[in-house]
């Protein structure tokens, strides 16, 4: 198989930081807080505890999975399990080894290397938190910050940074989207709070003064930060927003019986977004912008304006938005 021509080498530019921890009873796995089943994992499972919100925490699973039932990249994911059944993932590369969980079709897994015709994965899950040990569950809890240092004494390993801050290096810009558009340059020592990570960026948070005679009126109602990750990541939190998006248009579709979240035969565009990020849309076309979005040709620029239906819609998490507006670019 094409796709997994290189999946020894694909090795992903961030890793996962975390407690170690054994689960006390099986979990089912989960895309989001209370979103759509990924994984189960079977109790006595070492997982690495990330963070925890409220009665879930999201962790993060390794093990090894049969090379052959790999299929091609899904979303931000450079590898995904099979339409075929659920994949096993067992602790070593043999299938007599300790079965750890079982990945559910069409999941999205990173793949951290290769043995024979196993392929060792990583795959993050939200579980919930009754089947960590106590201590585990505790020392996940996000804290809140103590204050920040100044830029001076935020060097990259100051032992006074607060818990959940880091310190930038160098002079870096700020983007809207991984690899998306520049919206801000962070000088040196500038401390920020790390929220999220996607393929070796990380979203963070940063706090600051501007004269107020700098700043204008927006309108609330629009999520033009929130990215399709976002939408993915948080499906119930994001349901509902409103977007403001450049899109590129690939082709102008009508939906089958597999678009579960479209109406039978309702007509959405295609698209791919924001900005750079590469990510596959479904814009629902309404009948009043029903002949604008036929005369749109393959590939072309345009700022939409959309609510969210679905952030992760089934069967492979593609983002749907019901479209308001379209200009083009």
């Amino acid at each position: 198989m094409a796709a997994l021509a290189a999946i020894g080498a694909a090795v992903p530019a961030w890793t996962v930081a975390g407690a170690q921890s054994v689960l006390t009873a099986a979990a089912e796995g989960r895309n989001a807080p209370g979103g759509t089943a990924v994984v189960s994992v079977r109790g006595g499972t070492k997982v690495a505890v990330v963070t925890t919100r409220e009665t879930s925490a999201l962790v993060t699973i390794e093990g090894w999975v049969d090379a052959s039932r790999l299929a091609a990249k899904i979303d931000t994911f450079p590898a995904s399990v099979d339409g075929k059944a659920q994949l096993r993932v067992r602790a070593s590369a043999s299938g007599t080894s300790t079965i750890l969980a079982e990945l559910r079709p069409r999941t999205g897994v990173h793949t951290l290397g290769k043995s024979g015709t196993w392929v060792r994965i990583r795959r993050s899950a939200w579980i919930p938190v009754s089947v960590l040990p106590k201590a585990a569950a505790t020392a996940a809890k996000p804290k809140a910050p103590a204050a920040a240092p100044t830029p001076a004494a935020a060097t990259a390993d100051s032992p006074q940074l607060p818990v959940g801050a880091m310190s930038v290096s160098k002079p870096t810009k700020l983007l809207a989207a991984p690899a998306g558009k520049a919206v801000a340059e962070l000088a040196t020592g500038t401390v920020v709070q790390t929220i999220a990570h996607d393929h070796g960026f990380a979203k963070v948070r940063v706090e600051g003064w501007v004269p107020e005679r700098e700043l204008s009126a927006s309108d609330s109602s629009l999520g033009s930060q929130l990215t399709a990750a976002d939408l993915r990541g948080d499906p119930e939190g994001t349901r509902g927003k409103t977007v403001q998006w450049e899109v590129e248009i690939l082709s102008l579709q009508t939906a089958d019986p597999l678009r579960r979240e479209l109406a039978r035969d309702e007509p959405y565009l295609l698209a791919k977004g924001p900005g750079a990020e590469n990510s596959l849309l479904y814009l629902a076309v309404p009948p009043s912008l029903l002949t604008q979005a036929k005369a749109l040709a393959p590939l072309t620029h345009v700022l939409i304006t959309a609510r969210v239906r679905v952030g992760h819609s089934e069967p492979v998490g593609t983002p749907i938005l019901d479209l308001k507006s379209i200009s083009k670019r």
